[in-house]
């Protein structure tokens, strides 16, 4: 038997065949899938993923490989001259970034670090304020200099002493 068109129900009605595109319009349903409709992902059910729409400032290319893994842009290594990211080992099969689906169906990947604090690390380590020394005499500047080291050794930005 042959067809001269590329979409086309065989005789009998049990077998569409479709040769060209396929559009489903807003609205329209599909039934008889094993889900559905199809579900929202779940720690525990495996569905599909409703994002919203992605405005322009909030998205990094992203493809997804050969071996069916999604891969995201890195930044180039940082230089004296140049920002980018940290130089790190080469990545291997157990390193993992752990993404969530939110309760808004958007996909969540952790950000770059904030602002470091006393106790949080983050971009840039910041030790605790140190007033500023109002010594009339050395042994009064000494302890207000001993003071700020201290500070710095305990925010890791200093080494103890050896």
């Amino acid at each position: 038997m042959s067809y001269n068109t590329k979409n086309y129900t065989e005789q009998g009605g049990e077998k569409t065949v479709i040769g060209g595109t396929l559009e489903i319009k807003e609205g329209a349903s599909v039934t008889g899938l094993s889900a559905d409709p199809l579900l929202v992902a779940t720690g525990d059910t495996l569905g599909g993923v409703k994002a919203a729409a992605a405005g322009e400032d909030d998205t990094v290319e992203v493809k997804i490989g050969d071996d069916s893994k999604l891969y995201v842009q890195a930044l180039a290594a940082a230089t004296d001259e140049t920002l980018g990211g940290v130089i790190a080992d080469e990545a291997t099969e157990d390193d993992t970034v752990e993404v969530k689906i939110g309760e808004d169906h958007k996909l969540y990947v952790p950000t770059y670090p904030t602002d470091a604090t006393e106790s949080v690390s983050g971009l840039v380590k910041a030790a605790a304020n140190q007033a500023d020394s109002i010594a009339e005499d050395t042994a009064t500047l000494v302890t207000d200099f001993n003071a700020l080291l201290a500070k710095l050794k305990a925010a890791g930005l200093m080494a103890d002493q050896e």
